[in-house]
């Protein structure tokens, strides 16, 4: 199928009957093309004259590949087999000598020409250079320490290690810590490094190396990768000279403070670049929030503005009839009694009232969906705080209304809520908020998949609250979609996992709401779920926060 009669199929899908494939065609913001067979330009849009400065007339009559990057032309790039589609990324010509990154997909049909559309990604491209760089300056300057450091997990492997390590101990892949650094065929009997394990704390000692004789000063810090899954960072710095002297012991102490610096920075951007991580999965969730929210806005603020134009009108009969009445008063003219008969006065006065009562509806429509945007986001409230749980519920399916409604290739999903007597909760209700749009996002999702092969199924989400015991609550939010797998249940929060479509998702949803769960409000987020039974998820978090 050609590119135009791909954009023809999906209007007519969308029932958009105002447009058609021209205007379509002529009105978007991607770059569209048709490629003759030569592989010169035959018909463009006008996008391209926005994103790189081209008039039609620079491009009609030219090759395609003229405006390619040198670096970036492959023999044949374009496609010359009939119906295949084709996609790649490269530097294409800016009418102002630049380059610019587009990312093309194309397609030929049976006599040779090819229809090709392109996205403006240079921004992307530059966002992703600048974290290879932020990326590498790190490594450089964890390279550049004098001492050796490297990440321990809790099975005797090695992960991470600089420069410096392998300076020392040579190549450790494939080899233990004990075995890498020490030689031993056995893990140490007593290990300072584990103890952090146990204890959490950091350990500060000292190390000699048996094989050179050098004492090394060993610092020992705990953190969390990504995973949540406990770690060491250990770094080791020569100190032999400094046992010799003690001028020279107070010199390297000096150093080791300063050095112990530069790692408290590096680890430093290390948890920074995990919050713009979890600050991007935020932002997305804010992105389907304000799209919600903006349909919903859409309805009553047309009804409202559908309204006024005829609320003026009748108040200006009404206002005519008036200035008629004080001038004929106080015997009506038949002039009078004409007007009142052609405006029919009692039914513009009566209707004037319902359209006014009416826009008065719409527009505490408004406010209560703006208050429900503001229940849900609490972008004002970044502390801890007691809250009504029911609320942030109710908050967050009534900005997910429009995605319950049923649409042309699924019916409306049904809510069904079992709410208990909950007290208010101490919580970060933002957060928690996430967590609930998350959930109720990917069950959504779940149900209209599933739903469009099992159309026998009416699709349900159950909402249930209870109080636990006297200290704790559950939320528990169940669909009665496909269900998950063992194998998908077993990895549904680690980072980055994620059964939906390229572009759909991130990864990030549920491995971020278990750790708000978990670590910001010391609760537990579980998963009840196989395969055809559809998946329960229970929130389970403390009334009172300890501190």
């Amino acid at each position: 199928m050609d590119i135009l009669s791909y954009f023809e199929d999906r209007i007519l899908d969308s029932k958009i009957t105002v447009f058609n494939k021209e205007n379509f065609f002529n009105l978007s913001t991607d770059l569209f093309c048709i490629i003759a067979k030569d592989g010169c330009y035959h018909q463009v849009n006008p996008a391209w004259e926005k994103v790189l400065g081209w008039k039609p007339e620079n491009l009609i009559g030219h090759p395609w590949l003229e405006f390619v990057h040198p670096e970036d032309i492959v023999i044949n790039q374009l496609p010359s087999e009939p119906e295949l589609s084709w996609r790649w990324d490269n530097r294409y010509l800016h009418k102002d000598g630049s380059y610019r990154w587009l990312s093309w997909s194309l397609s030929t049909d049976r006599q040779g020409v090819i229809y090709a559309i392109a996205k403006d990604i240079n921004q992307q491209v530059q966002q992703i250079e600048a974290l290879e760089t932020e990326r590498q300056s790190l490594y450089n300057l964890l390279n550049q320490l004098p001492a050796f450091l490297y990440l321990q997990p809790n099975n005797y492997g090695i992960g991470f290690y600089n420069q410096r390590f392998q300076e020392v101990f040579g190549d450790p892949t494939g080899k233990l810590c004990y075995e890498a650094i020490a030689g031993l065929k056995q893990p140490c009997p007593v290990c300072p490094t584990f103890r952090v394990f146990d204890t959490n704390a950091p350990q500060l000692w000292e190390w000699v190396d048996s094989k050179t004789g050098n004492v090394y000063q060993i610092y020992d810090y705990p953190f969390k990768n990504m995973k949540g899954e406990p770690m060491v960072v250990e770094m080791g710095l020569d100190i032999t000279a400094v046992k010799k002297a003690e001028v020279a012991l107070r010199q390297r102490e000096k150093e080791l403070t300063e050095k112990n610096q530069q790692l408290a920075e590096a680890l430093r951007q290390l948890k920074k670049a995990q919050s713009q991580l979890i600050q991007t999965e935020k932002m997305s969730s804010l992105g389907q929030l304000v799209a919600g929210v903006a349909h919903e806005i859409n309805n009553p603020v047309s009804f409202i503005n559908g309204n006024i134009i005829h609320a003026k009108e009748y108040i200006q009969q009404l206002l005519e009839l008036l200035q008629l009445y004080q001038k004929e008063y106080p015997d009506p003219a038949p002039v009078i009694q004409s007007a009142i008969g052609a405006n029919e006065l009692e039914f513009i006065t009566e209707d004037l009232k319902k359209l006014l009562d009416s826009m008065k509806m719409g527009s505490e429509r408004i406010r209560d969906i703006v208050i429900s945007l503001r229940n849900f986001s609490r972008l004002d409230e970044a502390e801890i705080k007691t809250v009504d749980i029911h609320s942030g519920i109710e908050s967050t399916l009534l900005i997910l209304q429009n995605r319950l409604k049923a649409k042309s290739n699924h019916p409306a999903i049904e809510i069904i809520k079992d709410y208990g007597q909950l007290p208010l909760v101490e919580c970060y209700a933002g957060q928690l908020n996430q967590v609930l749009m998350n959930i109720l996002t990917n069950a959504i999702d779940a149900l209209e998949n599933w739903s469009v092969i099992n159309e026998s199924k009416k699709p349900q989400i159950s909402i249930r609250t209870l109080v636990l015991n006297c200290d704790s609550i559950a939320i528990e939010i169940a669909d009665n979609g496909i269900g998950m797998s063992p194998e998908v249940q077993q990895r549904l929060f680690d980072p980055f996992f994620t059964t939906k479509p390229v572009g759909k998702g991130t990864g990030l949803g549920m491995s971020i709401s278990y750790q708000i769960i978990t670590e910001k409000h010391q609760g537990r987020l579980s998963c009840i779920s196989s395969p055809g039974t559809g998946a329960k998820f229970i929130i389970e978090i403390p009334i009172q926060q300890i501190n």
